[in-house]
């Protein structure tokens, strides 16, 4: 099967029995020059000839206009090559001894040119070959008439299939510009649902692990304590699975006071002291959701990676930034590298013009800064 929006194998072969129609139309036009030499007093053998280099004008016409798979596979150069051999052939046919109207074949030659060509290269060709049509029927004693004639067909004809033609082109690059962009936002959209997974399911995961670790231990000791817990682990679990619901349907944004509420929660569970200042602004939703991912994914490196014991949350607002800051007294990462999840928030942070800086303090510990205009 194809995909959905992709044309089919028999859309292509309509397409191509369409193009097969028209050109086939079009070389009815050569029944003149072919009933002028069937009319000749040439021998025979003279007429076969003019026949056989004839046909292998058509066949390369046919072979170039549209390039058949094989030659296309091979690049321009390829295709190039064998227009080239359209005014060969077609000058062989004169050549022989085929009436003045064969020049017609050369109609077809600028035809190919125009619709395969640049445009510069393509009136290049056409200017050439209208030349040397008029210089060869002058030269063969051909009337002014006629050497207009024919000499005017061809730059018509050129100069209308080299405009279709570079239209044609212009209507391919727009496809493939919007196929482009269509893939470019499904990679948008899989980027997205990654983040926001990595961001809920670490987090919620992790505050679940703690508080099971947590009613395991009091088991014994303080059993109404051990059903507060496994109280607190089904709420968070049945929230997890309605944000990640959210996450996956794009609805998803993260409320601050939730995020703070859940680190204290997290931090508290794992023995880790806690101290937290916000700030008394009205925050915007986007900038609200970043503040809240960022720390949603600071807390969780803290209790997971940091071993600290202390950890402080403080939130500023002033001059139309808001500025959010973690610090920790735990250890920083060995690589000194930051994780997937920093990464994700850097983006978020990008994408209304904040920044993030994260690594260790000079005293110890490591630090998280997002600092995001207020009005972004």
């Amino acid at each position: 099967m194809s995909e959905p929006g992709l044309p089919t194998t028999a859309d292509r072969r309509r397409r191509l029995l369409r193009i097969r129609g028209g050109q086939v139309l079009g070389l009815l036009y050569l029944i003149g020059p072919l009933s002028n030499l069937g009319d000749a007093s040439d021998s025979t053998a003279r007429k076969a000839a003019i026949l056989a280099a004839f046909a292998a004008f058509v066949a390369v016409y046919l072979l170039v206009l549209p390039p058949i798979r094989r030659l296309e596979c091979r690049g321009p150069r390829a295709t190039y090559l064998a227009l080239a051999l359209l005014p060969a052939t077609a000058g062989i046919v004169l050549v022989l001894g085929a009436p003045r109207s064969f020049v017609a074949l050369f109609v077809y030659v600028v035809a190919a040119a125009g619709l395969l060509l640049p445009v510069r290269a393509a009136l290049a060709v056409i200017g050439v070959t209208a030349a040397g049509v008029c210089a060869g029927l002058s030269a063969a004693g051909a009337g002014q008439s006629e050497v207009a004639a024919h000499t005017l067909t061809v730059l018509s004809v050129g100069v209308l299939l080299t405009a279709f033609g570079n239209h044609l082109r212009t209507i391919r690059e727009l496809r493939a510009a919007r196929e482009e962009i269509a893939r470019l936002a499904v990679s948008e959209e899989r980027l997205r649902i990654s983040r926001d997974l990595h961001d809920l399911l670490g987090h919620t995961l992790m505050l679940v692990a703690l508080k099971s670790e947590l009613a395991a231990k009091l088991v014994e000791s303080e059993p109404a304590r051990v059903r507060a817990e496994l109280e607190e682990v089904n709420r968070v679990s049945r929230q997890a699975l309605a944000e990640v619901r959210e996450a996956v349907q794009g609805y998803r944004r993260l409320a601050f006071a939730d995020a703070l509420e859940g680190a204290r929660a997290a931090l508290t569970a794992a023995g880790i002291a806690s101290s937290v200042e916000t700030a008394d602004a009205e925050l915007p939703a986007e900038v609200e959701s970043v503040l809240a991912w960022a720390v949603r994914e600071a807390t969780t490196n803290v209790v997971r990676h940091s071993g600290a014991r202390f950890c402080s949350i403080r939130v500023t607002a002033e001059d139309e930034i808001v500025s959010l800051q973690v610090d920790d007294d735990g250890e920083p990462p060995r690589n000194g590298r930051n994780g997937a999840g920093l990464a994700g928030i850097a983006e978020r942070a990008r994408r209304l013009h904040g920044t993030l800086d994260a690594g260790a303090r000079p005293d110890g510990g490591f630090r998280l800064r997002l600092t995001v205009p207020l009005h972004a």
